[in-house]
């Protein structure tokens, strides 16, 4: 191309984009004139207010008073999208009766009422402004409004001065007169040090201590105490320092005797197999006493001594809140029962001041039964979809405590649905498996009362599984589990396995995969050790339930280590050697840890940031040169990185000799994986959501080679791409659609390298370089 068509091309972009600009503007000016002039007779369109913090006084405190009054001043003018009043403006065409399609679909969504300056009520906004300022301290503050008519629009302004900072001199609790309530409230007071001198006065830390007081007393007797019979005085005029006051809390003199009153837990009565006919006095039912517990229910529903550890309220025990919190909370955990609910009954009988509770357990069973039959169309993080029948058949309450007994059944047939080099596989599956679970801790020694906030579950897991891959080889899977599940907190799940032995057995395998395998002596020896005993061990860290909160956390940390105890047996019984086995089967042995890290960020309603960080690491050691191939990490997919095909990444730089070999997809696995994912998921209309994100990421051997080798070089071989998405969102299901193209990936040298050049245009970039992928509920 000559240099003068160049620039012949160049001068018409640039005139293009001139106009783009040009036009854009005019729009935006075009819509705000007409809803200006739109407006009612003799009135303005409010546009906002400014809010100033000033004064000398308020500089170490600014961000504070900032903080406390922002989004104060009301009301808040019409929303703007790209410079133009869009919902006003779709209002005003659906109340002219000019609106066409477009704008009633606007106005339905975003249609707002024209705010005028009719609307502002400065006073107001002050008492508001006044209010924060008292709540901080500041009691002498200066708030000052005002109002800015234009042609059209209008505004107002506020300053606040808030003057001199009100500070604590000193803090004491006066005396009520009853020892053991003066005694609870002075040591708490002094312990926990919420309110201290030379600290600045504020309402939240004054309500901050009322809570924590009250909640304090409940938890040693005191069950009608609450932080309204907590009175607070400041004096500031017998204090030596200006600006200073002294703080006394106590006890109104008006506060009920009830609760002034220590009370203990008097008779308990628990009633297992609680239903409106028990109430009624219809049923028959049998009284049963154990360790001062009276247990009530027809026939034996549940067994009273493997009901009573879940209890932690006890006879002659002071009431405390927290036991009863979490009483509930083990009782609710139990999934025999779909309610649980304690009522306390005042005793008419006192001694010595002491009132008695006496407490009634009411827990209304679920179905003892549950069978389940349903057909699924499912999407796996491999791209291969197809239709999987499942049965599951539950038993609540097997042995009268509890216990959970559970057997699965699945058939199922999957195609590879895209992916050009993995074209033509199929998979037929099946398999049954089952799971006891018991809500408690079978273990040697008793360790029950180490957990408070929830009762440790064991499990005993045995399952079979049987995979054909047409063309390739069929797999036999067997897997014996016996491990234990606890939460530390609302937050925190630990599980345990310390016995887990799977076993799995390749045959009728095809000329082809033997082919596949002989060429790849790595390959062949992680398919080889399909023997794996050992332990794992999981933590999951989950603030995301917290769905109000703007920031919130997820960490899901996994550990798992495989043929050591194996190992060291053999070795006491003197047998060695590089190839050790154990019951004819070749033993993994290997550690791998993994840490999935994500980050969710609120912007809005219904907008959020979701990065997210994977780094997983498998060290094979004594009996293994790699993680047996079911242990391996894989990269790109629905739920990695979504620019590539499923297995099509790694290890390191590898690139397969032919590309359209079956053998890529089983060799293109590592020890190592390193992930990043960065996505922003914002709404679109009603339940259809839309997403713009980027992923990052690779895998790696431990041993393979200095391509395929983890090196100080790995972030030379990291793959980059990004893409959009539409999901269908109804809460409880996701149907998820993201197209993706690389921006970073290899060659067929084996080079990383930005990609420059998207050709949209041709069929075979396109098939090269957009990526779909279909899936069932967001990637992470």
């Amino acid at each position: 191309m000559s240099r003068k068509i160049k620039e012949m091309l160049r001068l018409m972009s640039e005139s293009l984009s001139k106009n783009i600009a040009i036009i854009i503007v005019l729009s935006i000016i075009s819509y705000s004139c007409n809803t200006l002039k739109r407006l009612p007779e003799n009135e303005l369109l409010y546009t906002g207010a400014e809010t100033s913090v000033e004064g000398e006084a308020p500089r170490k405190y600014k961000k504070q008073v900032e903080d406390k009054i922002e989004g104060l001043a009301i009301p808040k003018p019409n929303s703007k999208i790209l410079g133009m009043r869009l919902g006003l403006w779709a209002y005003q065409k659906v109340e002219r009766g000019e609106a066409g399609f477009y704008a009633k679909w606007v106005n339905k969504r975003i249609g707002e009422e024209p705010v005028l300056m009719s609307d502002v009520e400065p006073e107001q906004v002050e008492k508001l402004y006044y209010n924060r300022l008292e709540n901080l301290g500041f009691f002498y503050g200066e708030v000052e409004s005002d109002t800015i008519h234009k042609k059209e629009t209008g505004s107002a302004t506020y300053v606040v001065r808030p003057g001199d900072r009100l500070m604590i001199s000193d803090y004491t609790y006066r005396s009520y007169g009853d020892t053991t309530l003066d005694s609870l409230i002075t040591a708490h007071v002094k312990e926990q040090k919420i309110i201290l001198p030379d600290q600045p006065y504020t309402l939240e830390k004054l309500t901050t201590e009322r809570e924590a007081i009250a909640t304090y007393l409940k938890e040693n007797g005191y069950y009608y105490f609450v932080e309204k019979y907590l009175l607070y005085t400041a004096d500031s005029i017998e204090t030596a320092q200006d600006n200073y006051a002294s703080l006394t809390l106590s006890v109104k003199q008006s506060t009920p005797e009830d609760a002034l009153l220590r009370y203990k837990i008097g008779d308990i009565t628990v009633y297992p197999k609680y239903s409106i006919k028990l109430d009624s006095g219809s049923s028959k039912t049998d009284s049963t006493v154990y360790k001062d517990v009276t247990f009530i229910q027809e026939d034996t529903f549940f067994k009273p001594y493997r009901m009573y550890p879940y209890l932690l309220i006890n006879e002659g025990d002071f009431y405390a809140q927290e036991n009863e919190e979490f009483t509930l909370r083990r009782l609710n955990s139990l999934e025999t029962y779909r309610f649980v609910n304690i009522r306390y009954e005042e005793d008419s009988v006192k001694e010595n001041g002491i009132g008695f509770l006496n407490t009634s357990l009411y827990l209304s069973p679920t179905n003892k039964r549950a069978f389940r039959a349903e057909l699924q169309g499912v999407s796996q993080s491999n791209n291969f979809a197809g239709p999987t029948f499942n049965v599951e058949y539950e038993n609540r309450n097997l042995f009268r405590g509890g216990e959970i007994f559970t057997v699965r059944g699945k058939v199922g047939y999957q195609a590879q649905l895209s992916g050009r080099e993995t074209s033509g596989l199929s998979n037929f599956e099946t398999g049954i498996g089952g799971e006891l679970t018991f809500p408690r801790l079978i273990a040697p020694g008793k360790l029950e009362s180490r957990f408070r906030y929830s009762v440790p579950r064991t499990k005993a897991n045995l399952s079979y599984d049987l995979l054909r891959r047409v063309k390739l080889f069929t797999l036999h899977s067997f897997l014996a589990e016996l491990g234990y599940q606890w939460k530390g907190n609302a937050y925190v799940t630990h599980t345990i396995n310390p016995i887990s032995i799977n076993v799995i057995n390749l045959s009728k395998s095809t000329a082809e995969f033997d082919s596949i395998l002989s060429n790849n002596q790595l390959l062949q020896s992680s398919f080889d050790q399909q023997f794996i005993a050992g332990l794992n061990y999981s933590f999951e860290y989950n603030k995301l339930i917290r769905a109000e909160k703007v920031s919130r956390f997820y960490v899901l940390f996994n550990a798992d280590f495989a043929g050591n105890t194996i190992s060291l047996v053999k070795k006491i019984g003197g047998e060695s050697g590089p190839e050790q086995e154990f019951l004819g089967q070749q033993y993994a042995q290997y550690s791998k840890l993994d840490v999935d890290v994500r980050h969710y960020l609120n912007i809005g309603e219904e907008s959020h940031f979701v990065s997210r960080i994977f780094a997983g690491f498998g060290f094979p050691y004594g009996n293994s040169e790699s993680l047996p191939y079911s242990k391996q990490y894989f990269s790109g997919g629905p739920n990695s990185v979504r620019a590539f095909r499923i297995r099509s990444l790694g290890p390191g730089s590898f690139v397969p000799e032919e590309s359209g070999s079956r053998g890529a997809f089983f060799d293109q696995a590592g020890d190592i994986k390193l992930e990043a994912n960065l996505e922003y998921r914002f709404p679109l209309v009603s339940v259809l959501k839309g997403a713009v994100f980027t992923d990052a990421g690779n895998v790696w051997l431990k041993n393979g080679g200095p391509t395929k080798e983890f090196s100080k070089n790995w972030i030379d071989q990291v793959a980059v791409g990004a893409g959009i998405g539409l999901r269908v969102d109804i809460e409880f299901f996701v149907i998820r659609l993201d197209v993706a193209t690389p921006l970073r990936k290899v060659d067929g040298n084996g080079n990383f390298f930005w990609q420059d050049n998207f050709n949209l245009g041709s069929k075979s970039w396109r098939q090269d370089n957009v990526i779909w992928n279909f899936g069932i509920g967001y990637p992470f």
